[in-house]
């Protein structure tokens, strides 16, 4: 007897074949679109950290500002006001200036191993740019992540933005 092939065999090895690369492309795809979404929420959580770290410490030690080479952490906060997101305008003039010609000093002394843009622009009309921190080099990676955050110092408030990527 010879063996014979039927149609309904036929297609059932051809539904099965085709079911098995449907699965074999979906396991394939969904660890990339998962560990894509675990990065964007790193970068959410460390910008979030980064603003939160600016607006509401005061940094180690308490006078950073007035040596730069001793500092262990930066803070925005003017610890002698005593209030929750009020600058202080010594520190946010030496954290431009520090930024300026510094940049991998800021990157240590906020922890982080992105690469960041800080911008603190100020309520007045015209609005004036107090802080302006940007990496100094070209973008590699377009994908950035924004935080905004609404502070006070000296008699006005500002917008201070943190951008990661």
């Amino acid at each position: 007897m010879k063996a014979q092939i039927s149609i309904e065999y036929i297609i059932s090895v051809i539904v099965f074949i085709l079911f098995a690369t449907y699965i074999f492309f979906r396991v394939i795809v969904y660890p990339a679109a998962y560990l894509n979404e675990i990065n964007t929420q790193r970068l959410k959580s460390e910008a979030y950290q980064i603003s939160e770290l600016l607006v509401n410490d005061p940094g180690e030690p308490l006078d950073w500002n007035t040596d730069t080479a001793s500092a262990k952490r930066v803070g925005l906060l003017d610890h002698a006001q005593n209030k929750t997101n009020f600058l202080s305008m010594d520190k946010i003039a030496e954290f431009n200036n520090t930024c300026k010609t510094h940049y991998d000093e800021i990157k240590r002394l906020i922890s982080t191993d992105y690469q960041f843009s800080i911008f603190l622009n100020s309520s007045g009309t015209p609005p004036t740019r107090l802080i302006n921190c940007s990496f100094p080099g070209s973008v590699v990676k377009p994908v950035k992540f924004e935080v905004s955050r609404i502070v006070a110092f000296d008699s006005t408030y500002g917008e201070l933005i943190v951008e990661l990527w």
